[in-house]
């Protein structure tokens, strides 16, 4: 507890030394190739490396029902060989020129991220290609990765976060591939083939469903040549069914799993916003005052700081592209679940009431302003950046812009979006353990 006291101290040092010219953005140029693959640039010629990071629309909610993991292990295997280089080779040529490449999936994305020095972006650029048009998808990575995966699985099935988050995403979500399991089963695992994995693969991949940022030593023109040799052969369009966009449902009373265990794990929340909503940074400065704001937030005053009732508690704005939800956690005993739960409540309902104070409103502006720069701290995470930008059809101006969206946000936003979310007080409820003194 003392340690993370003290990160925070420091963070938020840190924070009120950085100047406010520090938020103004790196300069951004579009780029566009000869087959019309675009990516956002921003040139920093003084350190001699490139980072890039690719995002594709599609994810694990593509998974048809049966073959949930698919994503997950076909996005794997895009580094474990490709063209005449299997597994073992392909990792070698990755180290023999200290050139980093990494593929993930998650529920609506599938990311690639290269770092290279700038001297040997050629060969770089080349594996990548042989990454994306060459994938061998060979008999020993399935293997292997599919028994990675039933480890997974087999853990999950036994934690109670996992448990907890299962049937949380479940109940908000009915019926909806948001509703699925994040793990996959033992089922699907053996159905899966190397044909479903180029499947995917070939149907996600796609020009028209990609976004690209790139930051480093490089120049506009030698860009283009590099984009068109690694991306520009893939296929123009996707041949995928985005998830159709819903509204997380409630539940009028908590759902509890039994789980023996002295603690229980807590899951609540309810309909958010989405990335394009006009109250997206209003729903921003909210969420930082009532429980993203670690010590700062009223969450943890009321119910940490004022009674020790548990030692974390947390919210967030989750805003997936088919959905925007509100959602937090927390553990406590299992004797002290209702008496937190209440005090949750309680507190959505008084933000709703009566807004939050002018400090809080003050300080919430401050942290959120001052601390934008440290998600700018390497040029992998300027890369990511140029990307979510993109994926949220924001503009270039976006990191100049931000500080003026949440200095913009007044008290009357907040009260209103507070009012929005919590009015009515519904909300979902997961518990996994034996709670006591839960109410409706």
């Amino acid at each position: 507890m003392q340690v993370i006291a003290m990160r925070h101290f420091f963070l938020a040092a840190l924070i009120l030394l950085l100047p406010a010219m520090a938020l103004a953005g790196p300069k951004i140029e579009r780029v566009v190739s000869a087959s019309g693959v675009e990516a956002w640039l921003v040139r920093e010629p003084k350190i001699p490396m490139i980072a890039l990071q690719a995002v594709w629309r599609g994810g694990s909610a593509s998974d048809p029902a049966g073959l949930e993991g698919r994503a997950a292990l076909a996005v794997g295997l895009l580094t474990e060989g490709a063209g005449d280089l299997d597994a073992e080779a392909f990792q070698a040529a990755l180290r023999a020129d200290a050139i980093s490449l990494n593929a993930s999936a998650d529920r609506d994305y599938v990311t690639l991220s290269l770092r290279t020095l700038s001297d040997r972006r050629e060969r770089a650029f080349a594996l990548l290609a042989q990454t994306l048009m060459q994938a061998r998808f060979d008999v020993e990575p399935i293997a292997r990765l599919k028994a990675q995966a039933t480890v997974s699985a087999q853990r999950a099935r036994t934690s109670p976060s996992s448990i907890a988050n299962n049937r949380f995403m479940a109940t908000a979500f009915p019926g909806h591939p948001y509703g699925r399991p994040a793990q996959t089963s033992a089922e699907s695992l053996e159905r899966l083939t190397a044909q479903d994995f180029a499947a995917f693969t070939g149907a996600v991949l796609a020009r028209r469903n990609l976004v690209i940022g790139v930051v480093g030593d490089i120049s506009a023109d030698d860009l283009k040549k590099l984009l068109d040799a690694s991306f520009g052969k893939l296929p123009l369009e996707p041949k995928l069914t985005l998830p159709t966009v819903t509204v997380p449902k409630v539940e009028a009373k908590p759902i509890v799993l039994p789980f023996a265990n002295p603690q229980s794990i807590v899951l609540f929340g309810g309909p958010g916003l989405l990335r394009d909503d006009p109250d997206y940074y209003a729903g921003t400065v909210l969420n930082y005052v009532l429980g993203g704001g670690g010590f700062n937030s009223r969450l943890t005053e009321e119910i940490r700081e004022k009674r020790g009732l548990v030692y974390s508690v947390s919210t967030g704005l989750q805003p997936m592209p088919a959905a925007g939800l509100f959602a937090g956690s927390l553990s406590t005993r299992n004797d002290q679940v209702g008496q937190a739960l209440d005090l949750v409540r309680q507190s959505l309902h008084a933000v709703a009431r009566d807004g939050i104070t002018d400090e809080e409103l003050a300080n919430a502006k401050a942290y959120l302003t001052g601390s934008f720069p440290l998600r700018l701290s390497s040029n992998s995470a300027i890369a990511g950046m140029l990307a979510a930008m993109q994926l949220a059809g924001l503009g270039m101006d976006y990191i100049d812009r931000y500080p003026e969206y949440i200095q913009a946000v007044t008290a009357a936003d907040i009260r209103r979006v507070a009012q929005r979310l919590f009015a009515n007080g519904d909300l979902l409820v997961v518990v996994v353990g034996e709670p006591t003194g839960l109410g409706g």
